[in-house]
């Protein structure tokens, strides 16, 4: 400090020159040991000037010439670097060359109409053709979006979302029109006694329920309220209740998008069930029901009954009716077997097997009804309910 008359001057003279020097430094030894794409980008970022950045129409992001990453939809991924100051660069690039461009998609997607969108079974949602965001919660009617990528001002990616929620809400109200009726008519108090209840456990089951489940009370319907059950959609089937318009592939691709299964199963032929078995509702989606250890189209069963009451004699199930059906002997054996049916004879080999049912079928995965189901309330009064056994009488002695 007492060599010169100005020392504070002269420092900051001297340490600026120091900055230039470490500058130049730096990027003599980027260019000797770091490719160039590195050094393009670090030096265009350094210097603040603008970047020269471009999208190709398959989603290719270059900055300076040098590939930085891909654009899918409003998602940016990344390129892969191969050091830690190469990954910096990258990123840094990339949010700088990429981020408007993000943002004009924002805007692009929740401005469009509905043409634009599609749905995967997966849960993916498109935005004309490229992946734009998930299904990640909520119910058809109600449901929940998360938009893929993470650049984009936060409030252009917040109406991005509730565009395609919006979108998906209708969707679902066309393709699931059937379950948004039946609905309906249950919250107006439409559907009344004992089909309200059958309503509300096939709408907990995703529109197949098994018909075992609600014997006694489907038995017990009158006229009218069959009446009612059926012009609403429902179909009460020899196995199985549920709603045919359910199985048509849109709705069961849109119903699919809400479910994450372990497993995907084929459509229209039967899967041996992993364990432990899917919820129902998982099943439906695939317009499948849990029988015998399969997942069986509840279409089939359906099937089946006709083939056995039409059969002659009554209950024999002929080589062509598996066939017919695409089961192996195997398959039908737990199948008919799982329905609560017995063959009434052995049979000898190669003689066809007829079956009779015992009673009611016993279901793979029995449902326990929900805590908001007037079913709960029932099961709660009959626990509660005293016991009526009689008390054995005292003897008294006689005299």
């Amino acid at each position: 400090p007492d060599w010169l008359s100005d020392a504070a001057t002269w420092q900051g003279q001297t340490r600026r020159l120091e900055d230039r020097l470490s500058d130049t430094l730096h990027e003599k030894l980027m260019a000797r040991f770091v490719d160039r794409r590195t050094s393009a980008l670090m030096r265009g970022l350094r210097v603040r000037e603008d970047l020269l950045a471009g999208v190709a129409q398959d989603g290719t992001v270059t900055v300076e010439g040098q590939f930085v990453g891909r654009l899918a939809g409003v998602a940016f991924e990344i390129a892969q670097g191969a050091t830690l100051l190469e990954e910096k660069a990258l990123r840094a690039a990339a949010n700088q060359a990429v981020g408007p461009e993000i943002a004009r998609r924002l805007g692009r997607l929740a401005a469009e109409g509905d043409e634009a969108f599609s749905l995967m079974a997966d849960g993916v949602i498109l935005w004309r053709g490229e992946a734009a965001g998930r299904i990640s919660g909520g119910t058809p009617f109600a449901p929940r979006v998360r938009l893929y990528g993470e650049l984009g001002p936060p409030a252009a990616r917040e109406r991005a979302a509730r565009r395609l929620e919006a979108w998906l809400a209708v969707d679902a109200g066309q393709k699931l029109s059937v379950l948004r009726r039946l609905e309906t008519a249950m919250t107006e108090g439409k559907v009344k006694g004992l089909a309200r209840g059958i309503a509300y456990r096939l709408i907990e089951a995703g529109g197949i329920l098994d018909r075992g489940l609600v014997r006694a009370e489907v038995k017990a319907l009158s006229q009218i309220e069959r009446r009612v059950l059926k012009g609403l959609g429902v179909r009460i089937g020899a196995f199985s209740l549920y709603l045919p318009r359910l199985l048509a592939a849109p709705a069961r691709a849109l119903a699919q998008g809400f479910v994450e299964p372990a497993w995907r199963p084929m459509a229209g032929a039967i899967h041996r069930l992993p364990q432990p078995v899917p919820p129902s509702k998982t099943l439906a989606a695939f317009g499948l029901r849990a029988v015998g250890g399969y997942g069986v189209p509840v279409e089939d069963l359906e099937t089946l009954d006709v083939i056995l009451r039409d059969a002659k004699p009554a209950g024999l199930l002929s080589t062509a009716d598996l066939e017919r059906l695409g089961w192996t002997a195997a398959e039908s054996d737990a199948i008919l077997r799982g329905l609560g049916f017995a063959p009434t004879l052995r049979p000898k080999p190669g003689e066809p097997m007829i079956w009779r049912r015992r009673g009611e079928a016993r279901p793979d995965a029995p449902l326990a009804p929900s805590p908001l189901s007037p079913f709960a309330a029932l099961a709660t009064l009959k626990d509660r309910a005293p016991s009526r056994r009689r008390r054995p009488r005292k003897k008294v002695a006689r005299p």
